[in-house]
């Protein structure tokens, strides 16, 4: 297997790479996890959750192969994913085929060509396939956007997705280097298969204008609660950028070390990998159903919404600055870890179209076809402000002798959460509601990340957890038509609590061969950050690894 590994990565190198130095290394991993409990998420009459079971059967076979010759390398990187899951088998033919039944996957994670001095002493070249992760944060980075990111394991958050970039590279002295990327290809992030539970939540409304926000939720409540037709999602549309130069996406960056300390200077320009909501229309389906349980609880049918989301365009000014500082010496460990990421983001204002057909609900209601009238002038509601905002993380770590390793961060703006709204500028997205109330939250929340490794002889613990600092409020009308009542539900409330406890033991056995055993544990109720059925519950996992 390995020889066969080797045999195709050698074919993506050329024939002159191959006859310079190669150098050739490879994995196995195997990954079982299994969900706790079901996740129930959705109405009675369009349920979205998940059950519980196994939720990952996956091996997978890797290899890296690089060749280094006279001012050149070449550099491959690329697995063979073998899943367990059978999810896609729907009808009597795909189990005919093996693509269906035993899916396999070749995955190119890097593969590229780096040339060294071309045309300039100090300049170097690298074309291809490839990774550009200039972050200082410990897998939050919000200055690195050349990558999209890879969301689809939450156990590997901080992972990217590499892509076609040109990249070069010139050396101003000894200490500092000038680099550049081009990126020909917009790619989108990947999203965890449990994110389509989201389009269950039609009462999370995207608008940021409170009074049209507001009616389209009563008027959501009225056709439900007193007419029999509830709203549910019936597709969402991505629009790709179209494959343009105009859609290409660049960064400049300056890196160096200045005293003791490194320091990097960033401009990025591009897209969000993020889809915001760009577009909603609606239709009228009659499709009388009634609960299974409950025969007198019936519907008359649905609104069914057709949504469109795109990738709105940014501009990101980045910092990046990591360290040591010796202010714990008397403690007998290493000297203290510091760094700070930080990105002012300016976005790209976004509106959304709100269109209909014509919408028979009632003799007494009949919503004719075409646009919404929002009342706001001539305007369409906004989605996102062009207002600029910064994310950022600070961390800290630090080694407690020969035993222990201390990790804690503060992360602003999380790598779902776009837009101006945090507690330097307040203004809120809404987590929950219908009609007379909403559970909101501001847009860029803040979290208390803290991790710790523990070696135990031939054994290391691992202990990470993440906390929603944010905190959560809930608006209700006051009867008046004027102001919001609001209740504030603090990060230690039973309405503002969501955290993640992240614990594994790993075991290393020697030779290349480690194995772990642990657990995910999801706390908050539907509306937060992290009970969000969406979110995907929780999970135990075992997992292995040989590396060769």
């Amino acid at each position: 297997m390995r020889q066969m590994l080797f045999a195709v990565m050698a074919g993506c190198l050329s024939a002159s790479a191959m006859a310079a130095d190669t150098d050739f290394s490879g994995w196995l991993q195997s990954d079982i996890r299994y969900r706790l409990h079901d996740v129930p998420a959705g109405a009675w009459y369009a349920p979205a959750g998940v059950s519980s079971g196994f939720e990952r059967v996956e091996t997978v076979l890797g290899g890296r192969l690089n060749a280094e010759g006279d001012g050149i390398i070449g550099f491959v990187d690329l697995q063979l994913v073998a899943s367990g899951s059978r999810s896609n088998i729907g009808q009597i033919g795909d189990l005919g085929d093996r693509t269906q039944v035993d899916p396999v996957a070749l995955e190119v994670n890097e593969a590229f060509f780096e040339v060294w001095d071309v045309g300039l002493q100090g300049l170097d070249l690298r074309i291809g396939h490839q990774l550009v992760q200039w972050g200082v944060g410990d897998q939050f980075n919000p200055t690195n956007n050349l990558n999209s990111d890879d969301l689809e394991d939450p156990l590997q958050f901080g992972k990217q997705l590499p892509n076609t970039m040109i990249r070069g590279d010139y050396a101003l002295g000894p200490m500092w280097t000038l680099s550049g990327v081009f990126v020909p290809m917009f790619r989108p992030a990947m999203l965890p298969e449990t994110s389509a539970i989201g389009m269950a939540f039609t009462d999370r409304m995207p608008v940021v204008e409170d009074d049209v926000r507001r009616q389209l939720q009563s008027e959501q409540a009225l056709a439900r609660d007193s007419f029999g037709y509830p709203t549910i999602v019936g597709s969402a549309k991505i629009l790709d950028p179209a494959a343009s130069l105009a859609n290409g996406a660049g960064m400049v960056r300056l890196g160096g070390v200045l005293g003791s300390q490194d320091l990097a200077l960033s401009w990025y320009s591009g897209r969000s990998d993020i889809p915001q909501p760009v577009g909603n229309h609606t239709r009228l389906v009659r499709a009388p159903l009634c609960h299974p349980d409950r025969p007198t609880e019936c519907i008359k049918g649905y609104m069914v919404t057709e949504a469109e989301l795109a990738f709105p365009r940014m501009h990101v000014a980045g910092l990046n600055v990591a360290g040591e500082l010796d202010v714990l010496g008397w403690m007998g460990g290493s000297p203290l870890g510091w760094r700070l990421e930080a990105a002012w983001v300016v976005p790209e204002r976004l509106n959304i179209a709100i269109s209909n057909d014509e919408l028979p609900i009632d003799p007494s209601l009949i919503q004719p076809a075409g646009e919404y009238d929002y009342g706001l002038g001539g305007e369409r509601p906004t989605v996102i402000d062009d207002t600029p905002f910064a994310k950022w993380t600070l961390g800290l770590d630090y080694t407690l002798g020969k035993h222990v390793y201390l990790n804690t961060q503060w992360v602003h703006g999380m790598t779902d959460e776009f837009g101006a709204g945090d507690f330097i500028q307040p203004d809120y997205v809404t987590r929950a509601g219908d009609g007379d109330w909403e559970i909101r939250r501001l847009r860029l929340g803040d979290y208390l990340v803290l991790g710790s490794d523990i070696a135990l002889g031939g054994a290391t613990l691992r202990l990470f957890s993440l906390l929603d600092m944010t905190g959560y409020q809930t608006e209700t009308a006051d009867g008046s038509g004027g102001e919001r009542n609001i209740v504030k539900h603090s990060a230690w409330s039973e309405d503002g609590f969501s955290a993640v406890l992240y614990p594994e033991l790993m075991f290393n056995f020697g030779n290349g061969l480690t194995a772990g055993l642990g657990t995910v544990q999801l706390f908050g109720k539907a509306h937060t950050k992290f009970g969000d059925p969406a979110a995907g519950g929780d999970l135990v996992f075992v997992r292995g690894s040989y590396d060769f």
